[in-house]
């Protein structure tokens, strides 16, 4: 029985000695840990709309059978991030606690395309056979392929690099750090 008085008396004494707090070189590994095997970190999400027509018969043969002219509209949802797991340099100094991160640059993928079959027009004439879900979707292909033209003009990267920098400054400075540079090659971003 006094033995498990004393175990009793003894367990939030050992439970308190053993909830003090938690190592920060420990809490900074984990987390510098976590972040390298985050993939992507996608910051900007947009979304791109071409519309693309085809027209498939020479003049001559539409004069005598009609001619077969569709209109499919492309919509595509675009993210821009950042692959933290690239990250090319690191450097911290626990002295006057600053950090200086370079990040790889930021890339853009077109995380889906979608036909709007809802407006898809079409004039076929009256000899003609109808547009066929394969020809349709090959016309879409070229709208996908639009889209990548687009993209450059979308200026998506550079707030893409402004957001990742920004989170992994909020990230640094939760860990202690007060001098924060995030920096991208060719493109400073400093947060």
């Amino acid at each position: 029985m006094r033995s498990r008085v004393a175990i009793l008396l003894l367990f939030p004494l050992l439970l308190a000695a053993s909830c003090g707090k938690p190592d920060p070189d420990k809490i900074k590994a984990d987390i510098i840990g976590e972040v390298n095997r985050t993939p992507m970190l996608y910051t900007v999400v947009a979304s791109a709309q071409v519309i693309v027509t085809e027209q498939d018969a020479p003049d001559s043969y539409k004069r005598y059978f009609g001619s077969r002219v569709v209109l499919v509209p492309v919509k595509a949802t675009l993210k821009a991030g950042v692959d933290l797991s690239r990250i090319e340099k690191v450097s911290w100094n626990a002295d006057d606690k600053s950090i200086h991160i370079l990040l790889p640059p930021p890339t853009i993928d077109i995380e889906s395309t979608v036909i709007d079959n809802d407006r898809v027009v079409s004039d076929v004439g009256p000899f003609r056979f109808d547009f066929t879900a394969e020809e349709i979707a090959s016309i879409a292909s070229r709208g996908r392929k639009e889209i990548e033209k687009l993209i450059p003009q979308m200026d998506l990267a550079r707030p893409a690099s402004e957001r990742a920098a920004q989170i992994l400054a909020d990230l640094c400075e939760k860990l202690g750090y007060t001098n924060i540079k995030v920096d991208y090659p060719n493109n400073p971003v400093t947060p």
